[in-house]
């Protein structure tokens, strides 16, 4: 675990080992995230978009589900008016 001073100006610096590692270059963006009990530093996806896309897997429709929970509130309403 690296221990680093955060400077006037709220700088850091990341450590020459860790950059490498996460192959972090001059110019290139990382993410901070909060999170409980800390804060998370990791290398930016070059495409934030590219990188979101397809993170849900498996066969998922929300058209599908949509309908299907339309159809179960028309049953209920069918149910509660009899």
């Amino acid at each position: 675990m690296a221990v680093i001073q955060v400077s006037q100006k709220g700088q850091i610096l990341i450590p020459k080992a860790i950059r490498e590692r996460h192959n972090v270059t001059p110019g290139s963006k990382v993410q901070i995230l909060e999170q409980v009990g800390g804060i998370l530093i990791q290398p930016a996806p070059e495409d934030p978009i590219d990188a979101a896309c397809g993170f849900l897997e498996g066969d998922f429709s929300l058209t599908d589900d949509l309908i299907k929970e339309h159809q179960m509130e028309l049953a209920n309403e069918g149910k509660h008016r009899s």
